[in-house]
């Protein structure tokens, strides 16, 4: 006979939803099992407390419960130690309900829990948990984690060394297969967007890159935003193509659209929302019901809203990945790209490709991105209000044809921005009178945003993508996509914004 904990979400039973860790349990459902048979299941509310430490729940539960078995995706390492101490064994469960964890691990036996060296639930709100991204550095205390700049790490015996190759010691190996200050990040965003656990990759195409080579093969299908980033496209189109993905390109803010073009062998429902540059919003929740309803994944990069604006897993997505270079780092210094799974299974698939693809993150670069994690919230904020100042003024402007920016009334899916996201972001999209040689004359005459690709930075950020972030894809798919000639692409920053509104009206005085 054996009593077993569950932390989860809501006290709805066995049909309770699991939370991402034992740390993030509101409830905790305790089953009584004989066996494969359950004899028993009640609930129990978790303390209410502000945690500094992982091991505050874990007295808590111990204090309160008398259990055999926690069943937690992750663990830190000093709740694990004392559960451990007090005989009790700690497992992973896969699965959205108690009832699913359960049923595995009666079933299935069970699998071993990951450990997240640091507190997840020291913070409550986005603000704070962005200022502690990364935690205290567990070996030192240091509040910077380190950069561990190294390509190996050693091993105290030839036993350890197998241990860790066989996945039952946890310590590291290779950089390339993890790192302490990689994994610092990983955590971080992973936490953010209130996922499994992140997968860092040297940039954001490796991420794009690494979740097709996963999860696409041959005779496998793909359906995706038309607009979606140029290089996204072009490299099923032209690459996985070769090995026989097929694919196809919709309008994904018409969720019939990505219905109609659903097959038996669509494996992937790849989005993008807010797409680039047309600025069209996708319905998350419709096209997660589409893609599970015929047993596909629904991906979803979210570059252009970040986690402090848009949180996908709430809204059913399976894997959620992120340019990093743009908004989570902010800085314009560094590429870097992120993926972060729902759940333990989709992880290890991804990070089995991830290693041997070999597009993984170096200590450094981790290190910069974590500095730039701390400010997200910060500029996020900032930049988003110039971006709806701006927006404003461009609708009203006479040499302006149109404006696409969730924020505005006039945005097609203005409704869905309201309900999907947390506020509209930073980044818009225009289009002046006179088409290709007026909207060239205006990106020559701006001061105060740089012409230049890539978006997130503090700086304000401008260009043509029909010319060159999209300069990839055909006229015609262009055309299809919305990617008209004439549209500019701006990426609001952080700057103030009189400067940015004066220097945009003395370039479009100039036309």
């Amino acid at each position: 006979m054996k009593r077993i904990a569950i932390p989860v979400e809501e006290d709805e039973g066995l049909e309770s939803r699991v939370s991402q860790s034992f740390g993030d349990g509101k409830y905790y459902i305790v089953a009584q099992t004989q066996g494969e048979a359950v004899s028993s299941v009640s609930s129990r509310k978790a303390p209410e407390r502000d945690c500094t430490l992982w091991n505050c729940r874990a007295n808590d539960f111990l204090a309160t419960l008398q259990c055999d078995v926690v069943i937690a995706p992750r663990l830190g390492t000093r709740a694990r130690s004392m559960f451990q101490a007090a005989h009790i064994e700690v497992v992973a469960g896969l699965g959205k309900t108690a009832g699913d964890v359960l049923g595995a691990y009666l079933h299935q036996g069970p699998r071993t829990a990951s450990v997240n060296e640091f507190c997840p639930h020291s913070s409550r709100g986005m603000f704070t948990a962005a200022a502690h991204a990364g935690g205290l550095d567990p070996r030192t205390g240091a509040v910077s984690p380190p950069i561990y700049q190294t390509s190996t790490f050693a091993f105290e015996s030839a036993m350890q060394g197998a241990e860790r190759f066989a996945g039952r010691d946890e310590g590291y190996i290779y950089t390339r297969m993890g790192n302490p200050t990689v994994r610092a990040l990983e955590d971080a965003v992973a936490r953010l967007e209130n996922g499994y656990a992140g997968l860092a990759t040297s940039t954001g195409m490796a991420a794009v890159a690494t979740v097709f080579m996963a999860f696409l093969g041959k005779d496998l299908h793909l359906v995706s935003t038309d607009s979606v980033y140029g290089p996204s496209r072009v490299v099923v189109e032209k690459d996985f193509s070769r090995f026989g993905v097929s694919s196809s390109f919709v309008d994904s803010s018409d969720p019939a659209e990505v219905e109609r073009a659903m097959r038996p062998e669509t494996r992937i429902v790849y989005i993008e929302t807010p797409a680039n540059p047309t600025i069209k919003l996708t319905d998350i929740a419709a096209c997660a019901e589409i893609a599970h309803r015929k047993g596909a994944l629904l991906v979803v990069d979210n570059t252009f809203m970040s986690p402090f604006l848009q949180r996908p897993f709430e809204i059913d997505a399976n894997v959620v990945l992120h340019s990093m270079t743009k908004f989570i780092n902010g800085h314009s210094d560094v590429v870097a790209g992120i993926i972060v799974p729902r759940d333990e299974a989709l992880y290890k698939q991804l990070y089995r490709t991830l290693i041997y693809l070999g597009g993984t993150m170096d200590p450094h670069q981790a290190y910069l991105v974590l500095r730039g994690i701390k400010t997200l919230p910060l500029r996020m904020e900032r930049a988003q209000q110039n971006a709806l100042g701006i927006a404003r003024y461009l609708e009203s402007h006479p040499k302006v044809v149109w404006v696409r920016y969730p924020g505005l009334e006039s945005h097609p899916q203005h409704d869905l921005a309201q309900t999907q996201m947390r506020g509209p972001g930073a980044l818009l999209s225009f289009e002046v009178a006179g088409g290709v040689e007026s909207g060239r004359k205006l990106l020559d005459s701006v001061k105060v945003p740089v012409l230049a690709v890539s978006l997130g930075g503090v700086e304000s950020l401008i260009q043509h993508p029909a010319s060159m972030t999209h300069a990839g894809m055909t006229p015609e798919a262009r055309a299809e996509a919305g990617i008209t000639d004439g549209l500019v692409r701006l990426s609001v920053g952080c700057e103030d914004y009189v400067d940015l509104e004066e220097d945009l009206a003395q370039a479009l005085d100039g036309l």
